[in-house]
Formats: C-alpha cells, structure tokens, sequence
C-alpha cells in the first residue's frame, strides 16, 4: 500500500469528535406578562443603565443540558414522548417579585412550583437515556423556575434595583400550554436560536 493510500485509510478510521451544543428548554409566558417584564426591564435601565440580559425574552428556565447537534432529532423525540399524556396544560400564577442577592438577580415569582418540577420529572428520565445527550456534560434542572427581570448585577446595582421592586405588587397570570427548546452553538455569536415548541 502506498503512503498516500495509507494516511487516506487511517484519515477515515480516525473518530471525529461530535458536534454539541448547549440546549435549553422553558416555558414562555403571554404576551401579557411579557410585555409587563419588558417594562420592568426599562424601569432598571433607567436606574442602572445597561444590563446583563437587558435584551432577552421573558421566559422560565427549566432545563440546560449539552447534546449532539448531529443528533437534534432523536433530543426532540425523546422529550415530545416524555411529554404525551404526563403533562397538561395549566394555569401558571405570577405573584410579587423576588432576588437572588448572590448572583444579582430580580425576578417574579411563578407558581405553583409543583407544575415545574413534573415538567422536569417527566422528562429526565428520557433525556437521560437519550444517546444524544452529552453523558459528560452535566445537566441542569433550575430548582427555582423564575421570570427573570434582571441578573449578574453588581451588589451596589442589585441593592438599587431590588429596593425599586421589594415592596411592589405584581399579580397576573397565563395558561402554559406550550414549552421552546432553544440551542445555543458553541461556534456561533453566544444567542439561543429557537429548535422547536412542544404543546402541552
């Protein structure tokens, strides 16, 4: 066998590394209450400027896990099965707001709790088995679900914001029936892109 030949053959054997990228699911509220988190977010900005996350679209975190870009189809089966006949549609409340002192964050509260982590009972289980799922990766289950207004402020910025929304009181509400798979690409500018919705 030539030495051309030969780098061809053991070029074609060589494992190439699996493309991953970086997925969220969540649940996004009404045009209501978004449009309620967007004025929010202009009342911070106009106290402390610009902002980590200023930009980004009212939605509740559930899930963040790594998988196989080359594979997305077997992620959205997987979690569209885990879904059907587990979860229903419900009512999610919003009540006050709330901060997480520790990494500068005011947000508002979603309940009841209980409908986020059936969500997420139902389906672990199915991501975990899930040969597209990145094994090494660790994956996150957001034991607090919120609405985020702002994060990553400084101590000083979050005293300023949070003494703006502590005494306030907000109260609305939407029916989820509907959660987004985003996927953020490791290659690409940092933004989620929207994967798909699976209705409820």
């Amino acid at each position: 066998m030539s030495d051309t030949a030969t780098l061809q053959s053991s070029l074609f054997s060589m494992q190439v590394p699996a493309l991953y990228g970086e997925y969220l699911l969540v649940m996004d509220p009404d045009v209501t209450v978004s449009n309620d988190v967007t004025y929010a977010k202009k009342k911070v900005s106009d106290l402390v400027g610009s902002f980590p996350g200023k930009h980004s679209l009212p939605h509740i975190s559930l899930i963040n896990f790594s998988g196989n870009l080359l594979n997305e189809d077997r992620i959205i089966n997987a979690i569209k099965l885990s879904l059907k006949g587990k979860v229903r549609t419900s009512f999610v409340w919003l009540e006050d707001y709330g901060c997480f002192p520790s990494s500068g964050t005011v947000y508002i509260n979603p309940k009841p709790k209980s409908l986020f982590a059936e969500i997420q009972k139902a389906i672990y289980p199915a991501l975990k088995l899930c040969s597209a799922i990145d094994k090494s990766a660790k994956m996150l289950f957001h034991k607090e679900p919120h609405i985020t207004i702002a994060r990553g402020m400084t101590k000083t910025n979050t005293e300023k914001i949070w003494s703006l929304f502590k005494d306030k009181k907000y109260e609305n509400k939407f029916i989820a029936d509907t959660l987004t798979l985003l996927r953020r690409d490791a290659e690409q500018d940092g933004l989620y892109k929207l994967v798909t919705h699976f209705k409820l």
